[in-house]
């Protein structure tokens, strides 16, 4: 932490997460934490999480980030005029959430985002590629 948060997941790849925007980590059981991008509240219920799959993780059509740890879920909102998080796998993959909201992809085959996948095409819901994972 610091400046920002990094998380790791890791099962058979490689996968990890930057935050350097706004978070907030949701629980069902109890009250949001809140953090610009980590405040003592967020990295607690962070550390909490530590060891926790990943249940689901996708972008709404406005660039959100939610990533679901059993019954709490980490939400990142797109930030106006910073990258506010960005996903990168060992296998070449990487997510940018590009200010205002639209994601940048970069698929292992190429070299950079094209059709759909360029920023400021469609926004739909998409879902990540690190499903599944845990991270600690």
């Amino acid at each position: 932490m610091g400046g920002g948060v990094r998380l790791e997941f890791d099962d058979d790849a490689y996968h990890e997460l930057t935050i350097e925007g706004s978070l907030r980590f949701v629980r069902a059981d109890g009250p949001e934490r809140h953090g610009e991008p980590i405040s003592l509240d967020a990295a607690e219920q962070l550390i909490q999480s530590l060891n926790t799959p990943v249940m689901a993780a996708a972008v709404d059509p406005h660039g959100t980030l939610t990533v679901t740890f059993g019954n709490a879920n980490l939400v990142v909102p797109y930030d106006e005029m910073y990258e506010a998080w960005q996903m990168r796998s060992d296998q070449g993959l990487l997510m940018v959430s590009t200010p205002g909201g639209d994601l940048a992809i970069w698929k292992p085959e190429n070299d950079g985002p094209t059709g759909a996948d360029r920023p400021g095409d469609s926004r739909r819901a998409r879902t990540s590629a690190f499903e599944g994972f845990s991270f600690g």
